[in-house]
């Protein structure tokens, strides 16, 4: 197997490669980490088919201590290539040291594992405890053989971080976009595919492109998730909340009118990055508030938010306006609330009713607050 062959056989790779290094330099200004990440990814992906053609060479050519060094390499990148899958999908949704330590300790435990083979190459019989190489009865090429149950640690770590990534994706899409998420367990569930493969069959070129193609699909996925936020407050925008209005309205039944109370005072006297702040600081007040699994945010317009509960019951509506209410008497800045829950069967309120009833509700708080604080509306 000479090195034109890895070229002609690899193409595909390479193609996507290079069409996943293009995508994230160009994005790189703006969605900075997912960048890095999809690059260092990339370049694992593309260290992995070397690794590969290494492997086939060295057997090949009869050299086993080659094929060796490589073949523990390969098996050290494997998971390492899965645990920034991880971090893709776990991006956006913040998470305690606790969690980090926990998906990064099975990256330390397939080091130890795989380098022994290295360390213990010439030292019998712990070279064969979790794979070598022998020379087969013609003296010219040699096999793999695996050793013991430990040449699966590296699977199982793969198999685990899989894991990871659909119970992070279930949590990142929760509620009402929940079938978002299926992007990515459908790029999950083929990876998962091609590791059960590899360890079936034997190979081990498999798992390069499908990740590689797997990992373009959700950067591309990303990228469309990203542009349905908002790029100040990351809540959903009025092009969302509209789409949301239209494809869920027979399940609405609940909706929070929210207004920030004297931007214009803020922003004349502190200048626009202070409201920008404000308005921020809202918006971490507004998702942090909600029931992820029931509710949605959005901000329509510059200082208005909407709040919109699919399939929730009126004590949930109103648990989540008094912790808004709480949250914002402990912050700097306020804002008008008025929410209206949408009891189709006993009342029949249309939605279009229940809006108006909250912006009615809204307006009469903003004008307890500005009667309170004694400043001018205007």
């Amino acid at each position: 197997m000479d090195f034109s062959n890895y070229l002609v056989i690899n193409i595909p790779l390479f193609a996507i490669s290079v069409v996943m290094s293009f995508l994230a330099i160009r994005n790189i200004r703006v969605r900075k980490r997912e960048s890095i990440y999809f690059l260092v990814f990339t370049a694992i992906v593309l260290a992995l088919s070397v690794v590969v053609f290494i492997e086939k060479y060295s057997q090949a050519k009869g050299l086993p201590e080659l094929g060796t060094v490589f073949t523990s390499i390969g098996y050290i990148l494997r998971p390492i290539l899965l645990y920034i899958f991880v971090l893709l999908t776990n991006m956006e949704y913040k998470r305690g040291r606790g969690f980090y330590l926990m998906v990064s300790i099975p990256l330390l435990v397939n080091l130890l594992v795989y380098l022994l083979p290295i360390i213990f190459m010439k030292v019998e019989p712990l070279a064969k405890l979790i794979f070598y190489y022998q020379m087969n009865s013609d003296g010219l090429t040699a096999s793999f053989e695996r050793g013991s149950f430990l040449n699966f640690v590296s699977h199982a770590i793969c198999l685990f971080y899989l894991g990871v990534s659909i119970y992070v994706s279930t949590v990142r899409f929760h509620g009402k976009h929940r079938r978002d998420g299926m992007v990515i367990v459908m790029c999950v569930v083929l990876v998962l595919a091609t590791v059960v493969a590899e360890m079936v069959t034997g190979r081990n070129d498999l798992l390069n492109i499908v990740c590689e193609i797997c990992a373009m699909v959700n950067y591309i996925f990303i990228m469309t998730i990203n542009s349905s936020r908002d790029p100040l407050t990351n809540l959903y925008d009025r092009r969302t909340y509209l789409e949301d209005l239209s494809r869920y309205h027979d399940v609405i039944n609940g909706v929070v009118m929210i207004d920030m109370n004297e931007l214009k005072f803020v922003n004349d006297n502190y200048g626009h990055q202070t409201g920008d702040e404000a308005l921020i600081s809202l918006a971490n007040i507004f998702e942090s508030s909600i029931d992820q699994s029931i509710m949605c945010a959005y901000r329509v317009s510059g200082d208005e938010f909407t709040i919109l509960m699919f399939q929730g019951k009126i004590e949930q509506l109103d648990a989540t306006v008094s912790k808004i209410r709480e949250k914002m008497r402990e912050g700097k800045y306020s804002a008008a609330i008025g929410s209206c829950f949408i009891d189709k069967k006993a009342s029949g309120i249309t939605f279009q009713e229940a809006l108006r009833k909250a912006e009615e509700l809204m307006y009469l708080d903003k004008d307890k607050h500005y009667n309170l604080t004694g400043h001018n509306r205007r």
